[in-house]
């Protein structure tokens, strides 16, 4: 039976809805960083059942919704970058202070943005799963959306442009444009040292090749991290899916990243 805890916690401006899932005997932790917007409700099914089988390696696994997101309190267009980053550091900062075991960040694919020096400096791996560190981009790409959302005529004219609005609706999310333009400039070279270990998970069949930019992006966390991984995913994009779907060959490469890392947090320890 697994041992779980519902809980609202105290973040920095209101309550965050966690579930938590501690093992009898506490190896590491591992926080789930949920990815941003309509990447949330595509992987929120994948991030549980990752949280499980860490809980059953011997990880206390913490699984959350951003303030202003899911069941947590507040409104999403009351969030902005720096919030949702003192959210994810003063849970850190709460496990650090209560246990001495090693502490891991789980970042799919959006969550990647939200990381800092300062994070970096508190934990001891990241587990990155199709991780796209350029904001710029990841924005353009979600305010695309607002064409499929059919929205204002003005904002069918031209949907990358924020049209003097202090709020924008882009498929159902209302969101204070300062938010937008935050994450825009986020990118891998704002932050200096990975002085961690990083698994990179990469969703690639075996016959494709790695796009010029995908590459330049891991040879700069390479020159960054005390150690990177990659690990090649040949299997179903799952967020992507018309239907929820678990990616059986990542659940398993992740199982062995658990091990990997709770044998070198022991080694060290």
């Amino acid at each position: 039976m697994i041992s779980t805890h519902v809980e609202f916690y105290q973040g920095t401006k209101g309550s965050l809805f966690r579930i938590i899932r501690t093992p009898e005997h506490v190896l590491a932790h591992l926080l789930c960083i949920a990815p941003l917007f309509e990447q949330a409700n595509q992987t929120r099914h994948h991030i549980t059942r990752s949280a499980i089988n860490g809980y059953h390696q011997g990880l206390q696994t913490i699984v959350y919704d951003h303030y202003g997101t899911g069941d947590s309190g507040g409104e999403l267009v009351e969030a902005n970058l720096s919030l949702w980053q003192q959210d994810i550091q003063r849970q850190i900062e709460e496990i650090k202070a209560n246990s001495a075991k090693a502490i891991y960040l789980s970042l799919p694919l959006s969550a990647v943005l939200l990381l800092s020096d300062e994070m970096l400096s508190l934990v001891d791996g990241l587990i990155l799963l199709q991780p796209d560190f350029n904001g710029k981009r990841f924005v353009q790409q979600f305010k695309r959306l607002a064409l499929a959302a059919k929205l204002t005529q003005a904002d069918k004219k031209n949907p990358t442009e924020m049209n003097g609005q202090e709020n924008l609706e882009i498929a159902g999310y209302t969101i204070d444009k300062k938010l937008l333009e935050q994450l825009a400039g986020q990118n891998l070279s704002q932050l200096t040292s990975f002085n961690v270990d990083c698994y990179w998970f990469e969703w690639l069949a075996k016959t494709d090749e790695l796009s010029p930019g995908r590459l330049k992006q891991q040879q700069a966390l390479a020159n960054k991290a005390n150690k990177l991984i990659v690990q090649q995913v040949a299997a179903v994009k799952f967020w992507q899916a018309t239907e929820l779907q678990l990616s059986a060959e990542f659940l398993a490469q992740e199982q062995i990243a658990f091990s990997q890392l709770l044998s070198h947090s022991a080694a060290i320890s």
